[in-house]
Formats: C-alpha cells, sequence, structure tokens
C-alpha cells in the first residue's frame, strides 16, 4: 500500500487495489468506488488522484481544495425556478442556495469526512453532466490526471445516465472519472462495465473513534458510547452524536414491539415520527438498528456475550423464549435487501410497511 494513503483509515483492501493500479501503470479511466456513506470513499479519492499526480506539494493542496480545472466534484443539486436541462448547474438558483452549495464544498474541501448536505438536493442533473465538457475540453497540461469526481453517483436520472454514457464511450486523455455510489445496483449496467469497481468495507469502531477525534473534535467519553451502533460509518456515529442517540435505541424496540404485535398503525406512527427530519438517513438508520438487535437475539441463543443491546438483556431473552423456532437469520437477511433498496424507491413510507410487515411475519410463525 502506497503511503499517500497512511491517513485514510481501515480500508486497507480497497487501499491495495488502488497502488496495484498505480503501480502496474494502467490507470482505467473510470473507477466506481462503491460502500456504505461516511466510511472514506471520497478521501481515498483525492488521496489517489494525488498518487497519480506525483504527489507534489502544490498540486496536492489544489486537490485537496476541490480547485477546478484540477477537479471537478459533481453532486445532487437542487433545481432552480424556471430551470431547463440547457441551463448550466447553479443559473437559476438563487444567491442562498449557490451561497449554500459552496459552503458545503468548502467544508467538504477542509475535511473529507464531512458529509455534504444540500437542501432539496435529491438528484443529480443532466446540466451538472453536460458541464463535464467544458472541463475536459479545456487544454490543461500542469496535471497527469483531472479527476471528475460524481458523488453519490446513484443519484444520477436515467437521463443524466445516458448523458454521462457518452463521457465513458469516448474517455478523453488524461480524465479519470471517479463514481462514488453506496447504492450503484441504481447505476446502469452499461455505466458499471465501463468502471474497475472498487469495494469499500464498514469501518471499526476504533477507525471511527479516530477520525471523529481528528477530524471533528469530539471527545473520547462522548464518542464511546455510540460507536457499537454507527454500524461502521462515521456519517451515522455523528448523527447519533448530534441527536439522543438513546431515544433511537428506545423507539427501535417500540417499532419492534408493536410490530411483532402487529399493532400496525402504532408501528408505522411511532416509525413514522422519526422520520420527520433527515428522513432516508434516519430509515437506514433504524432499519440497521433492527437489524443489529435481530442480531444480538442469534448471539444470546448461541451463547455470545457480545451485544450490542446490552440495556436491553431482557427484551432479547424474553424474544429468544417466545420464537424459539423461528428462523431470524432468513428475517435478518430479508430487512438487509429491504434496507439496500431503499433509496431505489421513492416511497419511503411504503418500504417503511415493509419493515413493519417483515417484523410482523415472525408472529405469524
Amino acid at each position: 500500500m502506497h503511503e499517500i494513503f497512511a491517513d485514510v483509515k481501515g480500508q486497507s483492501s480497497a487501499l491495495d487495489i488502488l497502488s496495484k493500479i498505480y503501480s502496474s501503470k494502467r490507470i482505467p479511466n473510470a473507477l466506481l468506488f462503491s460502500g456504505n456513506e461516511g466510511i472514506g470513499k471520497h478521501f481515498t479519492a483525492i488521496q489517489f488522484l494525488k498518487l497519480l499526480n506525483g504527489n507534489t506539494a502544490s498540486v496536492n493542496l489544489k486537490i485537496s481544495k476541490l480547485s477546478e480545472p484540477y477537479i471537478k466534484l459533481i453532486t445532487p443539486l437542487p433545481r432552480g425556478k424556471n430551470e431547463t436541462n440547457s441551463d448550466l448547474p447553479f443559473d437559476k438558483l438563487t444567491s442562498d442556495m449557490a451561497e449554500e452549495i459552496n459552503e458545503q464544498y468548502h467544508l467538504k474541501s477542509e475535511n473529507p469526512y464531512h458529509q455534504i448536505n444540500i437542501k432539496n438536493a435529491n438528484n443529480i442533473k443532466i446540466n451538472s453532466i453536460r458541464e463535464i465538457n467544458k472541463i475536459v475540453s479545456l487544454n490543461f497540461d500542469e496535471i497527469l490526471y483531472r479527476g471528475i469526481i460524481i458523488s453519490d453517483a446513484h443519484k444520477m436520472s436515467i437521463e443524466a445516465q445516458n448523458a454521462f454514457l457518452k463521457n465513458l464511450e469516448e474517455p478523453p486523455e488524461g480524465i479519470i472519472y471517479i463514481l462514488i455510489s453506496s447504492q450503484p445496483d441504481n447505476l446502469l449496467t452499461t455505466i458499471k462495465s465501463r468502471c474497475w469497481t472498487v469495494n469499500f468495507s464498514p469501518l471499526a469502531e476504533n477507525d471511527i473513534a479516530e477520525i471523529l477525534n481528528k477530524y471533528f473534535k469530539y471527545s473520547s467519553d462522548s464518542i464511546n458510547e455510540i460507536l457499537p451502533f454507527a454500524y461502521g460509518s462515521v456519517t451515522n456515529a455523528i448523527f447519533l452524536l448530534e441527536n439522543n442517540f438513546e431515544k433511537y435505541l428506545h423507539k427501535t424496540i417500540i417499532i419492534l414491539r408493536y410490530s411483532l404485535a402487529r399493532k400496525y398503525f402504532t408501528a408505522t406512527k411511532e416509525f413514522s415520527e422519526l422520520l420527520e427530519s433527515n428522513a432516508a438517513l434516519v430509515f437506514n438508520m433504524i432499519v440497521d438498528l433492527i437489524i443489529m438487535w435481530f442480531n444480538d437475539t442469534l448471539k444470546m441463543k448461541h451463547g455470545n456475550s457480545d451485544i450490542k443491546f446490552s440495556s436491553y438483556k431482557d427484551t432479547l431473552e424474553k424474544f429468544n423464549q417466545k420464537f424459539d423456532e423461528v428462523d431470524i437469520s432468513r428475517t435478518v437477511a430479508r430487512l438487509v435487501e429491504i434496507r439496500n433498496s431503499s433509496e431505489r424507491n421513492v416511497y419511503l413510507n411504503l418500504t417503511m410497511m415493509n419493515v413493519i410487515f417483515e417484523v410482523a411475519s415472525i408472529g405469524m410463525k
């Protein structure tokens, strides 16, 4: 593994692959970095671009600062009033919108683990993809490789993906595309087939702790409480730190209890109340907690004391006594499927009901 990756935590397999790609001198035109949110995919992309360009101080700084035309960051953006696909991405945005976006990009340039959060930015617009042509057409030989990073690449519309596919079919020299996605199944097969996929893993608790301490200045005392529930993600960890994470643990138990009792209305009401703010993130986190709880039931059944919901041992024991014959592994597998499909389903409430019905099905066996 190359030394430039020393500050990237917990991704030894992915970093090893990228180091070998660099050593081979056969650099693909497009890479797909696949894995959960908040595990270092963006940081790795930045460091890889530095490596490709000789790891010199002046170029490194420009890449870290996301300075065009050295690097182009494409993210989901809000749509402006009366905006058409022929407008440039920022043309119809208000000055407040543009200021918010620029501030988010600045925070990302200062902290590679910062999660960009732009209001009403639900997808990557086709005009953002078309703007790539302007970057690519510039004659710029100060560096060997200019990077086009597409964050949340799965949020490209089909129209935007088809436009991007044209870039991949005729890759220009000196340009490398890095697609970053937590939901690669949402990308066209023709796009994925033209990318070298690099898979990223959830982070270990000690890696999350180091990142939170270094980049977000959280104290060790506050970090240690939430680490078992972060599901390997810095993004999840920060959400739990900035909110009452005990509330989410308690609500998870309540949702489970009402679902198992087939009290659908009450279970839905409890779940829906949690989704009033940052719905997609909270939904995934609650489903992760439900999966974690079921995994704890399996651990207890097999005498493993390393459980996450240690404050709810009585609840776990009662569940195992009542549902001793149920195949919980199948339920966990199904919940993972639902969780992974959540971003493909624009109707989050319907996906929520699928979770509740899946848990409720245990009580019918």
